[in-house]
């Protein structure tokens, strides 16, 4: 049997890919990784795009008044919950748990958490579009 170098160093590297792949996707579940919204100055919309990991949480921080309403819509194949300030055993706002939309009116003032994620395993990094108005 005739030893290849090229081949068995391409094979060694490529095996080396897959290790690295796999034990960063494993790293990433059950991690949380947390960002402050801005608004644009003069605008009531943002729009966040991102790619979410399975089992991975991303939050999104904002600040809002209580008896604003806030609109929030994601796409893709993650799905948000929204917690409130202050808010006990952080549970999320009514009707907010784990949807794609959601429109309510806000019962206090302080930052709010939008917590997006999603548990289907067939996607490993699964990209969206999060729209977030606050009137």
């Amino acid at each position: 049997m005739k030893f290849n170098l090229n081949k068995s160093i391409r094979l060694l590297a490529a095996a080396a890919l897959i290790l690295c792949s796999i034990s960063l996707a494993s790293a990433q579940k059950g991690t949380t990784f947390t960002r402050r919204v801005q608004f644009p100055r003069g605008r009531t919309t943002v729009v966040l795009k991102g790619k979410a990991n399975w089992g991975a949480s991303y939050v999104y921080r904002l600040r809002a008044e209580a008896g604003q309403t806030m609109l929030v819509h994601i796409t893709g194949v993650p799905t948000f919950s929204i917690i409130a300030p202050r808010s006990r055993n952080f549970d999320a706002l009514d009707g907010a748990d784990n949807v794609q939309d959601w429109t309510g009116e806000l019962p206090r003032t302080g930052d709010y958490q939008i917590v997006v994620g999603h548990a289907n395993d067939n996607y490993t990094l699964a990209p969206y579009t999060l729209e977030v108005t606050i009137r």
